[in-house]
C-alpha cells in the first residue's frame, strides 16, 4: 500500500444540537481507523468537517475547502462514512462524484467496504441517494399533514411548548390531553408589557427602561429586555386567545445579505424562517391574557411608533454602517447624531450602560463621524490607486523583525491564557460551581476575546499562501483599473457601494485605525455587451461617474472574502484630536 498517497476525510452532521454534542467525532473515529486499516497517513488539514450544516445544500465551508483542494490536485483519496454524510440530494451526490473523479480523486464509502468497483456498485449507490431523497421528503410531507390534522382539530401539541406567559402541558401530563395553562407570574408581566404599550403609549425602549427599573428579569433571567423580543410578544395573537398555526414557514436564504455580526460567513442553514401565509393558518383556541381591544389597541400604538421612527430616519445616510467595531471589546460603533444637528459621530456599544444593567464594559471613546469616513475613504482610494501595497505588506510580513517576533509570542501567550480561561469556567460549569445564568453572561464575553485573539494571532503569523496572495493582486489590480476614473467626485452611494465591496470591517482602536480588506477571487465578467447589465446598482454608479462601458462591469453572486489573518489588513493612526 502506497503511503504517500494524499489522503482525506469528509464528515457532517445536520444540526446545531448534534454540533453542541459533538456527535461528529463518532464519525471521525470511524474515519480515521478505516485509513489506519489501510495503512495511510492522515495530516490535520486534511480533516474536513461541518458542524451542523444540513446535506441538502451545497455551500459549506469544509465542503467548499475540500473541494478547492481536489480541483487543485492536492487529494488522491476521499474517505466519507455514507453517502447520505456528503449530500442529502442524489443530483448533488452525483454532481461531487463525478467532480471529485475529473480531478483523479478516488471516494471510498464506509458503509460499501468490500464491494467491488463495478457497475454494479454505481447503481447500489444511485438508488441509494434517490431512496434517502425521498424518504426524506415522505417524512416531512407525514409530518406535516399529521400536524396541520392536530391543529385543526384544535389541539396545541402541534407546538410542542408554549410561549410567555404559559406552561405547556403534555399529553402525558395532562390525561392524554395537550394544553397550555396560565402562568401566574408570566402572565402579569405580559399584561403590564401590553398596558405600558396600549394604555400608556410607550415605546419599545421605553418599554424595555421600565421593566428593568422595576427588577423584572426575562425568562432566561438576563436583566435587560430586547425590543425584539417585546415586539414578538406584542404581534402574537396566542395573547388575545388565537393561536396560530403554522405561524412561520422556511423559505430561502436572500443571496448577497452581510452576516450578522458573530455568526460564521457562511450561514450554516440555506433557509430562513418567514411569515406564514395566512389562507394557510389554523386558529387554534388557548386561554387568553389580554381582551382582543388591547391587543389591538397596542398594535395601533405599534404602527403609529414606526411611523414616527421611519420620519426620524430621514437624516443623513452613514457611509460606514454595519462596518465599524470596537478594537477593544469587539462591539458594533455605530453612528448617532448630536440631537437635531448636521454634526455625527461614531461610539462604541459598549459604553452604554443600559445594555449591561447599568455597567459600562468599554471605554473606548467615540470618533467623529465625518472625519473617520474621510479616512477610511482616502485609505481605500490611495490602495485603488497603488494595488502593489498589497505586495509590500506581504513582505513586510515576511521579514519578521524582532519586534514582531516578541508581538506573536505575547499574542501566543494570550491566546493560551484565554484557552485555559475558557476550559476553566466550562469545567466549573460542569461541576455545578456555577448557574446556567451566571456561565451564560460569562461565556459569551470570553469567547469573543478568544477568537479576536486568535485572528490577531493569525494575522501576525503571517501565514498567507502566496498563490492566494498573487491571485488576490491580480484581482484588485484589474478592479482598480475598472474605477480609477470613478473615484474623484464619487457620488455617496458610489462610495458606499466601493467600500462595503472592497472593505470586510474597520476596526477603530485607542490610538489605530485598522482596516481589514476583502478581495472577492472575481469581483467582475466582462459581459460581452451593455444591455441587460444596468441592473447592477454599482455599474449604474460607475457609468454615471464615468467609466467607460467599453469593458462593463459584472458583478458575480459568488465571491470569497480573505479570512481574518488578514490577507489585506494595514494598521493607520488615527488623528491625534481623538
Amino acid at each position: 500500500m502506497n503511503r504517500f498517497l494524499r489522503t482525506a476525510f469528509y464528515a457532517r452532521v445536520s444540526s446545531q444540537k448534534q454540533a453542541d454534542e459533538q456527535t461528529i467525532q463518532s464519525q471521525r473515529q470511524d474515519l480515521i481507523e478505516r485509513i489506519q486499516h489501510d495503512q495511510l497517513v492522515i495530516a490535520p488539514d486534511f480533516q474536513f468537517c461541518d458542524d451542523g450544516y444540513s446535506g441538502s445544500e451545497l455551500l459549506r465551508p469544509a465542503l467548499d475547502k475540500l473541494r478547492d483542494m481536489i480541483a487543485s490536485a492536492m487529494i488522491d483519496r476521499l474517505y466519507v462514512h455514507s453517502p447520505d454524510r456528503l449530500a442529502r440530494k442524489y443530483v448533488h451526490q452525483a454532481l461531487l462524484l463525478e467532480e471529485f473523479a475529473r480531478h483523479g480523486c478516488e471516494v471510498i464509502f464506509l458503509n460499501q467496504q468490500g464491494l467491488p468497483e463495478s457497475p454494479e456498485t454505481n447503481l447500489l449507490l444511485q438508488l441509494q441517494g434517490m431512496i434517502s431523497e425521498f424518504e426524506r421528503e415522505k417524512i416531512l410531507e407525514r409530518t406535516r399533514r399529521g400536524r396541520r390534522y392536530a391543529a385543526a382539530a384544535g389541539s396545541v401539541s402541534v407546538f410542542s411548548g408554549a410561549p410567555y406567559g404559559y406552561r405547556y402541558i403534555s399529553r402525558k401530563e395532562g390525561d392524554g390531553q395537550a394544553r397550555w395553562e396560565i402562568d401566574p407570574h408570566e402572565s402579569q408581566i405580559v399584561r403590564l408589557i401590553f398596558d405600558l404599550v396600549a394604555a400608556k403609549e410607550m415605546t419599545l425602549a421605553g418599554v424595555c427602561r421600565e421593566l428593568h427599573a422595576r427588577g423584572i428579569r426575562t425568562q432566561t433571567g438576563k436583566e435587560q429586555w430586547d425590543p425584539s423580543t417585546l415586539r414578538g410578544i406584542l404581534i402574537n395573537p396566542a395573547y388575545a386567545g388565537r393561536a396560530l398555526y403554522p405561524r412561520k414557514r422556511m423559505a430561502p436564504r436572500k443571496l448577497g445579505k452581510r452576516a450578522k455580526r458573530g455568526d460564521p460567513p457562511v450561514p450554516r442553514r440555506a433557509q430562513v424562517t418567514v411569515a406564514a401565509d395566512p389562507q394557510e393558518q389554523v386558529t387554534i383556541p388557548v386561554p387568553p391574557l389580554v381582551s382582543e381591544s388591547i391587543f389591538e389597541q397596542a398594535a395601533q400604538r405599534m404602527r403609529e411608533n414606526q411611523k414616527r421612527q421611519r420620519q426620524r430616519q430621514n437624516g443623513p445616510k452613514y457611509l460606514l454602517s454595519g462596518l465599524t467595531m470596537c478594537g477593544e471589546c469587539g462591539s458594533a460603533y455605530c453612528s448617532r447624531r448630536q440631537g437635531g444637528k448636521s454634526y455625527y459621530y461614531y461610539r462604541c456599544l459598549g459604553t452604554d450602560k443600559h445594555r449591561r444593567g447599568e455597567r459600562v464594559m468599554c471605554s473606548n471613546p467615540a470618533v467623529r463621524g465625518p472625519e473617520l469616513e474621510a479616512r477610511v475613504w482616502s485609505e481605500l482610494c490611495q490602495l485603488l490607486r497603488d494595488p502593489r501595497r498589497l505586495t509590500a505588506e506581504l513582505e513586510r510580513r515576511r521579514e519578521q523583525s524582532p519586534q514582531s517576533s516578541a508581538q506573536l509570542a505575547a499574542s501566543q501567550r494570550r491566546l493560551k491564557n484565554l484557552r485555559g480561561r475558557l476550559d476553566r469556567l466550562i469545567d466549573a460549569y460542569a461541576s455545578g460551581l456555577l448557574e446556567k445564568n451566571e456561565f451564560e453572561s460569562r461565556i459569551g464575553p470570553l469567547r469573543d476575546q478568544h477568537d479576536r485573539e486568535a485572528a490577531a494571532l493569525a494575522s501576525l503569523s503571517g501565514a498567507d499562501d502566496d498563490a492566494q496572495a498573487a491571485s488576490a493582486l491580480t484581482t484588485l489590480a484589474e478592479f482598480a483599473e475598472q474605477v480609477q476614473h470613478s473615484l474623484e467626485g464619487a457620488s455617496q452611494d458610489l462610495k458606499r457601494e466601493l467600500i462595503t465591496l472592497l472593505i470586510k470591517r474597520v476596526e477603530i482602536h485607542r490610538d489605530d485605525l485598522r482596516i481589514v480588506y476583502k478581495v472577492p477571487s472575481a469581483p467582475f465578467d466582462p459581459g460581452p455587451e451593455i444591455r441587460g447589465l444596468l441592473q447592477h446598482r454599482l455599474q449604474r454608479q460607475q457609468l454615471a461617474a464615468g467609466v467607460s462601458p467599453q469593458n462593463p462591469i459584472r458583478p458575480r453572486s459568488e465571491s470569497r472574502e480573505c479570512g481574518d489573518s488578514n490577507l489585506l489588513g494595514f494598521f493607520v493612526p488615527l488623528w491625534s484630536s481623538k
